[in-house]
């Protein structure tokens, strides 16, 4: 792995999967996100064995390193059995087409307790998790942070406790800065960082961490509100960034963009300049 974090951005499959790797490239991404299907709907529609191809093709062309993000809709551990097996089953059928898509792995939402903690949803969540995970024979599953807004699931100590108990090589972690702020990390200075780099270490191991999403924040330390913003225009700005990039503890790690954009169309190639900007080789 090497030191400089890669930046790329979620960009949207617009029916035509095989052009995301080259559009991606088009902006300056170095690694690429996806959706493969409605992040807010459950009908799914597999993509066809050409688009498959096509994308394989492009991402090996272009060199961006995929990735998956499942559906938005998902709670694996929901007392509401209808809801966890919807849930499980797009899980699945997401892990099942990550694979055949050659995807490095695929990040999901966790759902959330519904008040009656998280102690409560442990196992059913972590079952679901397994099982979507076994649908899939190489993909990662990449459980992310929450911000901590209402009773959702993911803060740091709550994904340690679920990659403890799935104990599975094929599990890591996504972590979004936008969700890192407002569930109260100080990720602006060094020494939160530092703090941030421990406590994640000793709750989960860095060595779990596989993927970032790069996200300004329009709202302020410990808001617990997920709102996210163009990089250097939020609360966590430009010297923020600055620190984030640099800090040994993601050095190598795909960062991939989830903003609203310049024009309020996504990820773009402004915002990729921002953090480019902002990257510099290690001294050492």
């Amino acid at each position: 792995m090497g030191s400089l974090m890669r930046f790329g951005a979620h960009v949207t499959t617009g029916g035509a999967l095989a052009t995301v790797p080259y559009r991606a490239a088009e902006i300056g991404a170095e690694c690429v996100q996806i959706f493969v299907g409605n992040p807010r709907g459950w009908r799914f529609v597999p993509p066809s064995d050409q688009a498959i191809e096509g994308f394989r093709k492009g991402c090996a062309e272009t060199g961006v390193e995929p990735f998956v993000h499942c559906m938005y809709l998902v709670n694996y551990g929901t007392a509401d059995d209808a809801l966890r097996d919807r849930s499980i089953a797009a899980l699945a059928e997401t892990m099942r087409v990550a694979d055949e898509l050659g995807v490095t792995g695929v990040v999901t939402h966790l759902g959330s307790h519904k008040g009656t903690g998280f102690a409560s949803v442990l196992d059913r969540l972590c079952d679901g998790l397994s099982a979507g995970l076994a649908a899939s024979r190489h993909t990662l599953l990449l459980p992310e942070n929450s911000a901590g807004q209402g009773d959702t699931v993911g803060s740091i100590a709550e994904l340690g406790a679920i990659v403890g108990r799935l104990d599975d090589e094929r599990v890591g972690v996504c972590l979004d800065t936008a969700h890192l702020l407002a569930a109260g990390h100080e990720i602006r200075t060094r020494a939160g960082l530092d703090a941030l780099a421990a406590e994640f270490d000793a709750a989960v191991g860095l060595s779990r961490l596989r993927v970032l999403h790069l996200n300004d924040s329009k709202t302020d330390l410990g808001s617990r509100v997920d709102r996210h913003q163009n990089i250097g225009d939020g609360c966590i700005g430009t010297a923020g960034f600055a620190e984030f990039v640099h800090h040994p503890a993601f050095a190598g790690l795909p960062g991939v963009l989830e903003v609203p954009g310049l024009a309020g169309k996504g990820p773009d190639a402004a915002n990729l300049a921002r953090l480019r900007e902002l990257r510099r080789p290690d001294p050492a």
